[in-house]
């Protein structure tokens, strides 16, 4: 971090030598500062204290407004850095200057950069003997240059000859010029020597003696490798898995068909080292995909303390598990639906400072994200300290918007209920804010995370805090898909959107407000005949299986559960979409193409 600032600050400081730039004499300041507090720090070891660490995060935060500000051609208004780098203890009036526009303080290096520059040109257009009014210009802008750092970094000696030749450019002639120029070069020149030397005893005192060739090699463990390239290979991964299906049926068809009993034995033998190693394969390729979820979480920092700033909270967060991996396109996707779940913790979960301190709760409020693998899925948590929701509200609000009858409400258990926060249009605010109370929001959540087959919960207390957890597939490249059968066709279900499968007799089927429903488990689950839907025969009589999503209070209906098969689930083009429950499609061992429902959301 400390060489961070360092570079930051020598960059902009030899870029203010060339002209001033507000922007970057804002950033050369806050540099500057930062270094200094590093510096002590390091030199110490005392390390930093809690408020620094806050400080010097606002001023990257700032940082990066003045880098956006300066590359748009835009003037950033930064003086609340002052403030921040007086408390920071590190400005000692510098700040004042800053704002009269009378110049940041020079660094050495800049000195030394410009004057290896300058040197050879100055003396190549010297030999010259003319030089045209381009030239002139670039020696009346060196000259410039060159006296205001030698003014500020207090070369007395040097400033008074940079003087004297601005003053005698243009009103002499210009090999007189040059000759006295040439005084000045060659004290710029030893001064770069002697830097340099300088540089080359501490190296040695330090033990860097001789030419180490390895000093100026980087090894590298990583490739870059394209994004496509990974995509094929995962196709190629999603072929073999179909193909090892193949090999598996046609070594029973050696047996049951052929009457080679000896064959079919040898094969599946090997079959099974077969699928030790496409396992081995699939991993790989699996792991190309995957990033860890630290790429998101590192964003969030900022969030918390813009959001704090804005709604007059202090809230601390704490980030866990950011090495946990997850595919890059899952990533990508909960991004926006994570950031909304942060702000409404904030804005509606975490009380403000005075009203904790009536409660006796710490003034801080604590947020925590957290990210853990869990068997095949990747299990996120955002938890807050706050007020909690409360459930009651939720079921008054459902009741005046006509969601659900009280009857309906008093049979819900509260984990129902507080899904119903995830409706469309649903907020129990009656005034909209900035940041949230919209009702928008918590539904594109559900369904976004839905769309790759997670799931979403909540749980909460009063006055304690609530904790949103998302369950997501560690990858969409390879799925988990159940096959059924309705009538007799086999369709596909992603595995990880089933909760539970349940068989019923038909008698159990009741009416209710003209949907077909069952009681189960002292819920009402609507069941879903999806046959219908699809135009096919369902063939179940006495008994029919239902797929169940406990989240959802449905089941959908199928003749039979066959197996589950791990396989690449291909999109379906648009032109041959002919129903809403259809997402894609994937190819059994034997050939056949099996359809992939998208009925359980």
């Amino acid at each position: 971090m400390f060489r961070n600032f360092h570079t930051l600050k020598g960059n902009t400081g030899l870029i203010l030598s060339y002209g001033e730039e507000p922007n970057l004499r804002y950033i050369h300041e806050i540099t500057h500062s930062a270094e200094t507090v590093l510096q002590k720090a390091r030199d110490s070891g005392t390390g930093l204290t809690g408020r620094q660490v806050e400080i010097l995060q606002e001023l990257v935060d700032r940082l990066d407004d003045l880098f956006l500000a300066f590359s748009e051609g835009k003037t950033e208004n930064a003086e609340d850095v002052f403030e921040l780098l007086e408390e920071l203890g590190t400005v000692s009036g510098k700040g004042e200057e800053l704002k009269r526009g009378e110049g940041l303080p020079a660094d050495l290096s800049a000195l030394l950069n410009v004057a290896s520059q300058y040197i050879p040109l100055f003396r190549e257009l010297c030999s010259k003997g003319n030089i045209n009014e381009e030239e002139e210009d670039f020696f009346r802008r060196s000259l410039l240059t060159l006296h205001k750092l030698t003014k500020e970094l207090g070369f007395k000696e040097l400033n008074e000859k940079v003087k004297e030749l601005q003053s005698a450019f243009g009103n002499v002639d210009f090999k007189e010029f040059c000759e006295s120029l040439e005084e000045l070069t060659n004290d710029l020149h030893n001064l770069v020597e002697e830097n340099a030397r300088e540089t080359t005893k501490k190296e040695e005192k330090e033990g860097k003696k001789g030419f180490d060739a390895s000093r100026y090699v980087t090894k590298s463990n990583y490739l870059k490798i394209e994004e496509g390239v990974v995509r094929e290979l995962m196709d190629i991964v999603g072929e073999l898995s179909v193909f090892k299906e193949w090999i598996y049926l046609f070594a029973g068809k050696l047996g049951k068909v052929y009457g080679v009993p000896e064959a079919e034995k040898e094969l599946k033998d090997n079959i099974h080292r077969f699928r030790s190693l496409m396992e081995s394969l699939q991993r790989t390729v699996l792991g190309m995909r995957m990033i860890p979820v630290s790429t998101l979480f590192e964003r969030f920092p900022k969030l918390v303390r813009d959001l704090s700033r804005t709604l007059g909270k202090r809230v601390k967060l704490t980030v866990e598990g950011g090495e946990t991996k997850l595919d890059k396109v899952i990533v990508e996707k909960i991004a926006e639906p994570m950031i909304h779940l942060i702000r409404n913790a904030i804005d509606h979960g975490i009380e403000t400072p005075e009203e904790r301190s009536a409660l006796s709760k710490p003034v801080e409020g604590h947020i925590t994200i957290k990210a853990y693998q869990e068997g095949g899925s990747v299990v996120i948590e955002i938890s807050d300290d706050g007020r909690g929701i409360d459930v009651n509200k939720i079921k008054a609000k459902a009741l005046e918007k006509g969601l659900y009858t009280a009857e309906e409400l008093n049979k819900m258990s509260e984990e129902e209920i507080l899904q119903i926060i995830f409706q469309p249009g649903f907020s129990t605010k009656n005034r909209a804010t900035e940041l949230s109370g919209r009702g928008v929001g918590m539904d594109v959540v559900m369904s976004t995370v839905k769309e790759f087959g997670g799931e979403v919960s909540v749980s909460t207390q009063i006055g304690l805090g609530t904790t949103l957890r998302l369950v997501l597939p560690l990858t969409l490249a390879i799925r988990k898909i159940l096959l059924v059968r309705i009538g007799d066709v086999t369709f596909g279900v992603p595995a990880e959107s089933v909760g539970e499968v349940l068989k019923i007799k038909r008698n159990d089927m009741k009416s209710l407000k003209g949907l077909r429903v069952v009681y189960h488990r002292d819920r009402i689950l609507e069941l879903d005949f999806v046959s219908e839907r699809l135009g096919v025969k369902s063939s179940a009589n006495g008994t029919i299986t239902l797929l169940i999503d406990n989240m959802l209070s449905k089941g959908v209906v199928v003749d039979e559960v066959l197996s589950t098969i791990d396989t690449v689930v291909k999109p379906l083009p648009d032109v041959l979409t002919t129903s809403e429950d259809i997402s894609g499609i994937t190819i059994l061992g034997d050939g056949s193409i099996v359809y992939v429902l998208e009925v359980l959301k």
